[in-house]
Order: C-alpha cells, then structure tokens, then sequence
C-alpha cells in the first residue's frame, strides 16, 4: 500500500496536477477560439484553394507561397469529416495543446519545481502565440514540429543508446516543419548545429580522457548518425518540393502556348520531361517569393527596429523589456556556454547553445538575406523567449539561497500578473478580421438554400459562401441572381480606389436590374444584403 501510495505521489505531483488544470482549462479556450472567431483572408484562401479539395490536390499544389502545404494536406484528411471549422482549424488546435505539453516536457528536463508551469504559462500569455494558436495556417504545427525535434535532438546528445526510433521522428519533424512553412528553417539550422556541435564537445573530453581519436568515441559515432538523419531529412524535403516543382512546372509549360509542350496533357509532360518541369516550377516558385527583398543601405537600423516591433508582438506592452531580455540573455548564454565548455559543466549547456544559436542566427540570417520577415513567421520564437525567461530565473533563483523561496515566489506571482493582464485585459478575444466577420453577419440574414443563384462581388464573400454554406459560387454576373451582396464602397459612383478583393465597382453593377428585381433584406454598416 505504502508502494502504490509513493508511485501515485510520484506520477501526479503538485507541479504536475497543477499543469493539467491549466491544460484542460486551455483545451477549452482554443475549443471557443476555434469556433466563435471567423476566420480572415488567408485562413479562407488556404480553406477554398486547397484543404477543401483534398490531400492530394493540397500536395502537389503551391501557386502561391501563402499555402503552407504540410498543413493543407493534414487539414484536408479533417475536412473530410464535413466540418469547415474542424477542416481548417483542427489540426492547429490539436497542436496548440500538444504544444502545451511539449514546452512543459523540455522545460522539465531542465528545471524543476513550478518552473516549468511557469514556461508554459509564459509561452501562452504571448500574443503572437495565443492569435496563431488555432488559426487555419501551419504557424502552431511548425512549433509542433520544433518541439518534437528538439525533444529527439535531447534524447540523441544526452543517451548513450538512444533508441533508433528518435532518429526517425526527429527527421519525420524536420520534414515536416519545412514542408509547412519552409521559412522554419529559422530553427532547422540552429537545431542541427547545436546538436552536431554539442556532439563534437563531447568528442573531444572522452577523447582526452580516453587518449583516443576522437572519431573512434562514442559521441563522434552518434553525431555520424546524426549528420546521416539530417542528410535523409533534407533529401525528403527536396523530394516533397520537387514534386510542387513538378506539378507547378508541368502545368506552366502545357499552357504556354509559345512552348513546345503546349497541347499536352500533364502526365505526357513530366513523361516526355520531368527535368524541364521540375526547372519551370522552382524558377516559377523563387521568381514569386512571399517575402521581397530590401535594400542593404541602411536594413542594420530597419532590422532592429524589426526586432523591437517583434518582441512587441509576444508582450505588446513590453516590448523594450522583451528586447532588453533578448540583449541580457545573448550575452549571459554565451558567457555561460563558454564557461561550460571550458571547465566541463555539462548541465544545462545543450540547452544554452541551442538558445545562443537560435538567438544569434536569425538577425545573422536577415542580414545576409536583407529581408524582414512577417511577424508571424517567428511565433516559434515564443517557445524561445519562455525557455530563455525561465532558464535565466531558474539559475538566479538557485544562486539566491537562503532566499530562493521568496524569490521564486515572487517571480511566479509577477508571471501570473502577467498572464491575467494579456489574457483579459489585451483584447486577445477580439475577432481576427472585422469584414469577414461582418460579412458573415449579413450572410446569416439572407435566405441561402440549394437551388438558388447568387453571385459574389468580392473574394472574401465567395470565400465565406463556401466556407460556411459549403456553396461554391463563382458567379459574378449580378443579373439573374437570386441574391447578391455589395461593398458601400461599390455603390458610390466617385469611390475609384482600386481594392483588390473587389469584382464590381459602380459602373459595373446593373443596377436596373437590382432596383426592380431585388429587395434590401440586409443592411450592416458596410455592406448591403439584396435578395429576390
């Protein structure tokens, strides 16, 4: 009885019960987020052009670099369930949980305590995090991925007969990370060379204290098979963009009627030329990047500005306090990395290198890039900012003996201040799209069933249309319709702004046939519902 007692208090500790509170208790906040919050433009694009049409099609297709196919193909096996919101969102919102525990699992393997709670009550208080949290986008499963990778990449350096199972998850994650959203190789590069590098430490120590070469040691032989799992993670990779490259390339030279492919079908273009394919689909991929290009005179200064608008997007109101945080924790991990190695104190140090790098190679990469990335792009670097937060208290707290109880105490009641003012008092239940979800208002007033004919006047109504009636209407001749909604903006004869979501302006609209044939049944401060 004693035993069973002890293996109970053991399993569920304090720490522990407590973090499942917080865990069911988010379960059901993302589960209101997922279905209360309509989803905006690019949510709906990805939902109408990709997930909706299957695995398959979201596979091997990528006209954009807005698609983040990984996850297109995951949602488009969901959505085969019939609901929309589970389609598009589901597999966000199942990664955002995982996420929870993934961030309390590292962080554990660590620190111990409250400390871990307390990352992951950090690394959900993070705007950035909670808005992508459960959006129709691949943001939350690539920190899925980096979670799941670091974790392998943990259990690779640290045993001495890591299981060959971790080597295939840790390159099942990689692919996938960058198969999602190929800007992920952010934390891809850091990752690999930290590993590799904290290898090549251990190398060298049981070199020395074995007095053999160092690639007869144990470690050189792991950091061999890791070296090999990264290789295989980077060829799946090229394997899975080589067939969008396909798809794509095929596609543009059939329709190029000036080619010599023009005619052909698809499958007899990749026979006759594969090569000439997958070359017209990469030059079609790089010549239409997401992210332009600036230029070099003065990007240092925009970069740091960059950096700061950044950290003002995990704590909007703190944002000089995140940057200080970045500055602090570059210089304490690479005192305490150097430290380390030096005089062979090996707790924590995979850990630190892995912050040291992260933090050190993204500026390092936009600058040799001259680019600036969305914001969105670094919502991974949430999971950075907890674990650098806490790892930086953790040691300050362990060094304050006798004190330690007092300072941890107040520590976690500053993080729990913090975490209440974001969470209800920083509008993160705000909708994501104000006219997408007014104009799902408007849709709800009018009378939509099989059999009619509706015409759509911007994208963000047909979007909306199929998303949420499952109509797929791409009508856009307003006459003969049974119902039709207009953009203000369209029915004011001087308004010539062009704005691209629209299909009709003014003069377009046959407007005898809507002032003798239509009703208003709906009228909402910007749009205006006409039905038969």
């Amino acid at each position: 009885m004693i035993y069973w007692q002890m293996r109970l208090d053991k399993k569920f500790s304090r720490e522990k019960a407590v973090f499942w509170i917080l865990f069911l208790v988010m379960a059901i906040y993302y589960g209101w987020r997922l279905f209360a919050l309509t989803p905006w433009y690019d949510e709906l694009y990805t939902y109408y052009c990709f997930i909706s049409k299957g695995p398959f099609y979201a596979a091997i297709h990528w006209p954009l670099p807005n698609n983040h196919v990984g996850y297109s193909v995951l949602s488009a096996i969901l959505d085969l369930f019939g609901n929309s919101y589970i389609g598009l969102r589901g597999v966000s919102y199942l990664c955002a949980l995982a996420n929870l525990y993934l961030v309390y699992r590292i962080s554990s393997r660590w620190m111990k305590g409250m400390m871990p709670f307390v990352a992951v009550v950090l690394y959900l208080s993070m705007n950035l995090v909670n808005q992508m949290a459960v959006q129709g986008r691949g943001y939350t499963l690539g920190i899925t991925c980096f979670l799941v990778s670091f974790l392998c990449m943990d259990r690779i350096v640290m045993e001495e007969n890591c299981p060959k199972r971790y080597y295939w998850i840790y390159v099942f994650s990689l692919v996938l990370g960058l198969y999602t959203v190929s800007s992920n190789v952010y934390w891809v590069v850091p990752l690999c060379i930290s590993g590799g590098g904290y290898l090549l430490w251990l190398s060298a120590g049981e070199s020395r204290s074995d007095h053999k070469p160092i690639f007869q040691t144990d470690s050189w032989k792991k950091l061999l098979k890791l070296v090999a799992a990264s290789a295989i993670a980077a060829l799946l990779t090229l394997f899975l963009y080589g067939t969008i490259w396909l798809a794509i390339g095929s596609n543009l030279l059939v329709k190029d009627e000036t080619g010599i492919y023009a005619g052909l079908s698809h499958v007899q273009m990749i026979r006759k030329n594969p090569l000439a394919a997958v070359k017209r689909g990469m030059e079609y991929m790089l010549d239409t990047p997401y992210i332009q290009s600036e230029e070099r005179a003065g990007f240092p200064a925009r970069l740091g500005e960059f950096f700061l608008v950044l950290s003002g997007y995990y704590f909007g109101f703190l944002s000089l306090a995140v940057a200080a945080v970045w500055v602090i924790g570059l210089i304490v991990l690479f005192w305490q990395v150097i430290s380390g190695m030096r005089d062979k104190k090996e707790e924590g140090i995979f850990l630190e290198l892995f912050l040291l790098l992260e933090i050190l190679f993204v500026p390092v990469c936009l600058l040799i890039q001259c680019k600036r990335p969305y914001y969105r792009v670094f919502t991974y670097g949430g999971v950075i900012l907890s674990l650098l937060i806490t790892w930086l208290a953790y040691g300050a707290i362990k060094k304050s003996d006798p004190k330690k109880k007092m300072v941890s105490i107040v520590f976690g009641l500053a993080v729990a201040a913090l975490s209440v003012k974001c969470m209800f008092f920083s509008g993160y239940g705000n909708q994501y799209g104000e006219r997408e979800t007014e104009i799902k208002t408007v849709l709800s007033h009018g009378d939509i069933q099989a059999g009619k004919t509706y015409s759509v006047t911007d994208c963000n109504q047909e979007y909306l249309l199929f998303f949420l009636y499952g109509i797929r209407c791409e009508n856009k001749e307003i006459e003969g319709s049974d119902m039709v909604m207009l953009d203000k903006r369209m029915m004011d004869p001087d308004f010539d702004e062009m704005v691209w979501e629209f299909y009709h302006y003014y003069d377009s609209i046959p407007w005898d046939y809507i002032n003798e044939k239509m009703n208003v049944a709906y009228e909402s401060e910007n749009y205006v519902l006409y039905q038969k």
